[in-house]
């Protein structure tokens, strides 16, 4: 090469680094929590509950602003949701998605659907440090289910955003007969009655209930008729 053409690479090799140098860093962007909400249970191919937080983001830059750029990821309990989003100028929401399965968030699943509850926290770095965003804590407790009673028939009403499972024993005039219903979400369905004669559906009784949410949970439950 030449001494002419390797004096104007080197030339144009500083004023890159110049304009490099000049160039403004990207401010981090705001972000503040807005709600959550179970969105429902997901049995194939395998269960998986699904949740969806409710993010208001501001990015106080002039151009679009990747997410990725702050390492931002969203943590739920044990579970962290990497944000593959890109903020425009100004205010926004987004509803972020989460999927929580059996394999990789058990605990984080149980906690979530009891008084416990989980953290939530949206989490990323600036400028070199570990930032927090927000941090707040989320719970779904379980609703006990309620039961109706129609003629000869009897109906669970399921008042949680997600289906049950429920089996067990109906206990009535000293007979123990075996029980169950499939509960949709926000709904009722009749229980099945192993075995029910003539007669004995006007008696008092109990039925004796585990109900389940398939994959997580179950728990017992007494209902007097």
């Amino acid at each position: 090469m030449d001494p002419v053409a390797r004096l104007l690479r080197f030339s144009l090799l500083l004023g890159l680094l110049a304009l490099a140098a000049c160039a403004p860093r990207p401010l981090p962007p705001e972000a503040r929590y807005l709600g959550a909400e179970l969105k429902g249970l997901e049995l194939s191919p395998e269960p998986a509950l699904l949740l969806a937080v409710r993010v208001a983001f501001k990015n106080p830059n002039p151009f679009p602003l990747p997410l990725a750029t702050f390492g931002t990821r969203l943590r739920v309990g044990e579970v962290r949701v990497p944000l593959d989003l890109t903020l425009p100028p100004g205010e926004n929401e987004a509803s972020l998605p989460v999927r929580l399965t059996p394999k990789e968030a058990l605990a984080t699943a149980r906690a979530l659907l009891s008084r416990e509850g989980v953290e939530v926290a949206l989490e990323g770095e600036a400028l070199g440090e570990r930032r927090t965003f927000f941090r707040t804590r989320l719970a779904f407790p379980l609703e006990p289910v309620r039961v109706r009673r129609a003629g000869v028939n009897l109906f669970l009403e399921n008042p949680n955003p997600l289906p049950l499972r429920a089996e067990g024993t109906l206990v009535l005039l000293g007979q123990r007969l075996l029980v169950r219903a499939d509960l949709p979400a926000k709904g009722e369905a009749r229980v099945q009655v192993v075995g029910l004669r003539p007669g004995l559906e006007r008696g008092r009784g109990r039925l004796e209930l585990r109900l389940e949410v398939p994959g997580f949970l179950s728990q017992t439950l007494v209902l007097d008729l």
